[in-house]
């Protein structure tokens, strides 16, 4: 076997680690726009449908981020509930940390733990739901991390996840092929964490189902991402697309500024209204199931 098949989990981890924390400050900085009615949240009113949180109750949000789905549902889990937010990136749950401070959750406890998802260790039977926003597809070990995350979940517990389909459903991935056909990078190796690993739905319910659980449903839910301009459009892919924006970081600063001309120029032709605004709609999938007990 070659040396460039070799999955390196931990260079994967650690590169994982650094590209989350250099998106922070950008996430923070288009948050209204990540956050907007028809965006990141319709993703997240899908999974908090499936698992449906009410008062009293222990939530886990895996891979949390700036603290979303998860803050939405605190207010559900009043009186007596319980909040979890995990997430790699401790520079991301700094972010949340502040929005937590800025919201008054009346007695919900609200827990923050910076650690690996792949690595979650969990109180056996503690949890009543666990809800997870793009993140599955990033897990070294996505069946491995499931089998733990059912087992903190009390029997009857309930998960909801969501993954990104396809690059054709997913306008955000316009640039991607624009890159690699300028820098002329070979395409992702097809059984590695990253971006559209997940993208198939019955692959998504196959690793669900061999975890363990139950009862299981799919689903779509479609985030929209509305820009002023293209230019807007690909500010915003660089401060909060790490995924994408790894193709380009090491290659020299000219070259970087002329590929980023060309997918101004043309990743978002497609998505140009009349108006010169740019609307990139997303599709994701979502997957809802039981732990049997």
């Amino acid at each position: 076997m070659s040396t460039d098949t070799i999955f390196d989990h931990h260079a994967y981890k650690s590169g994982l680690r650094r590209e989350w924390r250099e998106a922070a400050p950008g996430w923070q900085r288009w948050l209204e726009v990540l956050e907007a009615d028809d965006a990141m949240p319709q993703v997240g009113r899908s999974l908090l449908e499936a698992v449906r949180p009410g008062p009293g109750d222990r939530l886990l949000d895996v891979g949390t981020g700036y603290g979303e789905p998860g803050l939405t549902a605190a207010r559900s889990l009043a009186p007596g509930g319980h909040l979890t937010l995990q997430d790699l990136s401790g520079e991301m749950l700094a972010l949340a940390r502040d929005r937590v401070d800025a919201v008054d959750l009346g007695d919900v406890e609200v827990a923050i733990i910076e650690r690996d998802a792949d690595q979650l260790e969990l109180t056996a039977g503690r949890l009543d739901g666990v809800i997870s926003r793009s993140v599955l597809m990033y897990l070294a070990d996505p069946i491995g991390s499931l089998i733990r995350l059912r087992a903190g979940l009390r029997a009857g517990g309930r998960l909801a996840a969501s993954t990104w389909s396809g690059p054709h459903e997913v306008a955000m991935a316009a640039p991607v092929p624009v890159i690699r056909r300028l820098l002329d990078l070979p395409p992702p190796a097809a059984d590695r964490p990253g971006l559209f690993a997940l993208s198939d739905p019955e692959r998504l319910h196959d690793v669900v189902t061999a975890a363990g659980f139950a009862e299981v449903e799919l689903g779509t839910s479609t985030a929209v991402f509305e820009f002023t301009s293209p230019a807007e459009a690909t500010r915003f892919l660089r401060d909060c697309a790490p995924p994408v924006t790894a193709l380009v970081d090491d290659q020299p600063p000219e070259v970087r500024e002329r590929v980023w001309e060309r997918v101004t120029e043309e990743a978002w032709e497609p998505y140009v209204g009349d108006d010169g605004r740019v609307r990139l709609a997303n599709r994701a999938h979502w997957v809802a199931a039981t732990n049997p007990g």
